[in-house]
């Protein structure tokens, strides 16, 4: 375990936008996304995800001056109460795709 209250095996950076949930079975929620690294994420969602649900997180990132749809495989790790603003969710990445991983590499530099 890594010393303090942050567990994060990597630093995060802040990316506030809207982005979709897509659970298994295909039922879709809209999220806002919270901040992003090269190993997870955190989410803002109106309702918890339960944690180790394997989902898919519809965004876009920022890539240079425009933006990138990704379809971005995660396993939420916790849920945590944010006040009105709803659930904040952790999660981390399943299998990214190349293409991905370069662009949020790119996004964490």
């Amino acid at each position: 375990m890594i010393p303090g209250s942050n567990r994060r095996l990597s630093a995060r950076r802040v990316l506030r936008r809207p982005a979709t949930v897509v659970m298994p079975g295909g039922a879709q929620r809209p999220v806002k996304t919270w901040d992003i690294g090269v190993d997870g994420m955190s989410l803002v969602s109106a309702k918890p995800i339960p944690p180790g649900t394997r989902c898919t997180v519809r965004m876009e990132l920022p890539d240079g001056d425009a933006l990138r749809a990704v379809d971005v495989p995660v396993k939420t790790l916790y849920c945590s109460l944010l006040g009105p603003e709803g659930v904040k969710v952790g999660a981390v990445y399943m299998a990214l795709d190349e293409d991905t991983e370069r662009l949020i590499q790119r996004f964490m530099a």
